[in-house]
């Protein structure tokens, strides 16, 4: 079902709305509208069991955004003044505030140039005493190096939290990755590969104990705990039923699409495709280009701005400044020159428009464009 608005502009839409929507979830919206519309209900009880079986955990906890359900890991995480977790420094920064919020010290460290993931050679490094937890982002929906990092983080006795934002559907050697580590937090805002109705979220964990609190602290607390109330209405857990199931046929089109556009732009001086390490699935919730402005004979800033003034193509930058160099990190006591390799390939990214709405006539349209960009300076 596509609104009319994407014949509008399409390439701005596709990096605000990520998924499709059709009758299924309207049919789904109205039978909770006849049901009176609870909050937390049957559906939503169905969403998270239907989830935890695909991705492959004990356990999942629907709730009202990413931020929801990482505050309910951080509440059970139990986090102490002087807890430091690390968190990579290419990424968004709601990965580090909850924590923040929770009295934690953020320690960044060095994100891979090629994938944008944590690099684990440089993980062990920013371990010291305080250290309770490492937070693995899976950008772009590529998994991380799970297996060097689990075993960096087991030797030294610490939490280790996936942010799966970018990466329902993804997998790492042959497995999607909710199984792996102690916790992993989905989104499911509008941008994203699968979407319950704008916003929406997901912890998983295979540990029992920690299921149970977050359960009760989703609603208040259940009067044992001072608790919180980021709870999925059943509305959107009836979209996320859908949704789910349609995810695996709308990474697909992302896969296929991505891989055209490699091909594409293969032969276009100054601009590397992402790259995909081996035995992983990438779901490629983003498509992120690496620019060389010598090459390009212009500023990233000045190619971004050329592509949407004489295309109406509209690319992005994301990740730069890299989060150490964000003002209310700054006045933490971070900033410029903390991860120097995540700092300049922060500065490089263009992303590109990519969304299961295109077809492959839309990225030889797309390359087209930048090559007319490109070739006018």
């Amino acid at each position: 079902m596509l609104s009319p608005r994407w014949s509008e502009n399409k390439w701005k839409l596709a990096h605000s709305f990520g998924t499709i929507y059709g009758v299924e979830e309207a049919q789904a919206m109205l039978e909770v509208l006849n049901n009176w519309a609870p909050t937390c209900g049957a559906r939503v009880k169905e969403f998270e069991q239907r989830f935890a079986e695909y991705v492959g955990a004990e356990h999942a906890i629907a709730t009202s955004s990413w931020v929801g359900a990482a505050h309910l890991a951080a509440i059970v995480m139990d986090i102490q003044p002087g807890d430091e977790i690390i968190v990579p420094a290419i990424t968004f920064h709601a990965s580090a505030n909850i924590f923040v919020r929770e009295g934690a010290k953020i320690v960044f460290t060095e994100s891979d140039p090629r994938t944008f993931n944590l690099d684990p050679t440089k993980l062990e490094e920013k371990i010291t005493p305080s250290t309770k937890a490492v937070i693995t982002v899976h950008m772009c929906g590529q998994p991380c190096d799970m297996d060097s990092i689990l075993e960096i983080a087991r030797r030294h006795n610490l939490i280790v939290i996936q942010d799966a934002a970018h990466a329902p559907g993804a997998e790492y050697h042959g497995k999607k990755l909710g199984g792996m580590g102690d916790f992993a937090f989905y989104s499911f805002q509008q941008s994203k590969n699968m979407s319950t109705l704008g916003e929406g979220g997901m912890v998983v964990t295979n540990n029992d104990e920690w299921a149970e609190k977050m359960q009760k602290l989703r609603s208040h607390g259940g009067g044992e705990y001072a608790g919180i109330n980021p709870r999925m209405p059943d509305v959107q857990g009836a979209v996320g039923v859908i949704q789910l199931a349609r995810v695996e046929r709308h990474n697909a089109i992302r896969r296929k699409l991505a891989y055209t556009l490699n091909e594409l732009l293969a032969d276009v001086e100054g601009i590397a495709t992402p790259y995909e390490i081996p035995d992983v699935k990438h779901v490629y919730h983003l498509y992120n280009t690496l620019v060389d402005e010598k090459a390009l004979g212009t500023t990233r800033d000045k190619f971004i701005e050329a592509l949407w003034e004489k295309e109406q193509i509209k690319a992005i930058t994301q990740y730069d400044p890299t989060v150490n160099c964000l003002p209310a990190y700054k006045a933490m006591g971070h900033g410029e020159g903390e991860c120097p390799v995540s700092e300049k390939t922060a500065s490089r990214i263009v992303t590109l428009p990519l969304c299961p709405r295109f077809n492959e006539s839309d990225m030889d349209e797309l390359v087209e464009g930048v090559k007319r960009v490109i070739g006018d300076w």
